[in-house]
């Protein structure tokens, strides 16, 4: 797990200088986004698809920062999973899901 965040969150960097990167990268994040979207609209299936798709976007986003922070010691691994449990049941709640994602 720890590679495989690294490799990604060194990639991100890089882009930011290295344009050719982007587009590919792009690419990934918006697969990524995209398959967090299915699985929220799976568990909650009255939510309107543009609500999914923000809030897959807010989870990834949540997910690359603390990857970093954790990555770099300033978060342990057990409270950055907690917080990332939490913004799934936050974001089911808000997208409308009964079930308890805690």
């Amino acid at each position: 797990m720890r590679e495989n965040s690294t490799a990604w969150g060194e990639l991100r960097a890089h882009s930011v200088f290295d344009p050719e990167l982007r587009e590919e990268l792009a690419a990934a994040g918006t697969a990524w986004a995209a398959e967090v979207a299915g699985r929220l609209a799976e568990l909650c299936p009255a939510a309107p698809p543009g609500a999914v798709t923000a809030a897959a976007e807010r989870l990834t986003a949540l997910l690359e920062g603390l990857s970093v922070r954790w990555l770099s010691g300033l978060l342990p691994l057990t409270h950055a999973r907690n917080l990332v449990r939490e913004a799934i049941g936050v974001e089911a709640s808000r997208l409308g899901s009964p079930l308890d994602v805690n």
